[in-house]
């Protein structure tokens, strides 16, 4: 299977202002505008069992797997501001309201470490044991390509193995941090978990004459970028 990243979002959740705390009286003053993807869901069985040739067992038997993509983009905020950071997260929890909380989990997660010194144009191989690489590795045939195009110039992701999972986007001094991004990641849900509720947030941080603000989602964009996998 070959999955391409794309270089804009194609379907859009939410877009609109990020909002500071309800105590900050400075929100007027620093609004940037972002755009949120909607989240692309794909089984891991169905995308790796042509490749590998043979019905494909998961690392553990009384689990099921997905690949996710996530995609924000960070709009310019003006002359006089500068993000200085960002960090796109992914919660999961249960479907079944009894099942154990670390039953939904990421498995794992790209990129795990990009910097603006690696190249921005990439070919990533999803293998059958669900950890992403570079299309050079052995045995990168047997699994998912993606072919990944990174804009962000440093990012740094959190969380494998844990039901939160997120990823920070830093500048380098070369790029301001804005523009488009997209995130891969291999999500878990063993038997007695019913399946993945999913939740996303995005929060910035801005450089500005009052000092760093950091802003957040409003409540309804929190409530466009919810999902269940089953």
């Amino acid at each position: 299977m070959l999955i391409e990243t794309p270089t804009d979002i194609q379907a859009v959740a939410w877009e609109g202002e990020l909002i500071a705390p309800e105590t900050m009286k400075l929100a007027s003053a620093v609004r940037p505008v972002v755009t949120l993807g909607r989240p692309e869901i794909w089984p891991v069985a169905e995308a790796l069992e042509p490749q590998v040739g043979k019905p494909w067992v998961p690392p553990l038997s009384n689990a099921a797997f997905w690949l996710l993509r996530l995609a924000c983009t960070l709009h310019p905020v003006g002359r006089f501001k500068e993000i200085v950071e960002a960090q796109q997260t992914l919660s999961l929890s249960p479907v079944k309201p009894n099942a154990q909380a670390d039953s939904t989990y990421a498995f794992s997660l790209f990129p795990e470490r990009l910097t603006a010194e690696e190249q921005r144009e990439m070919s990533l191989s999803l293998g059958p044991k669900l950890k992403f690489g570079k299309i050079e590795a052995e045995g990168a045939q047997a699994g998912t390509k993606i072919s990944y195009r990174k804009v962000f110039p440093v990012i740094q992701g959190y969380g494998a193995g844990e039901p939160t999972a997120y990823w920070i986007f830093k500048p380098h001094s070369a790029y301001p941090l804005e523009g488009c991004q997209f995130v891969y990641a291999v999500v878990a849900a063993q038997t007695g978990a019913s399946g993945i509720r999913g939740a996303v947030e995005l929060t910035v941080n801005v450089d500005t004459d009052f000092g760093i603000i950091r802003l957040g989602l409003p409540r309804e964009a929190r409530a466009a970028l919810s999902f269940t996998i089953r």
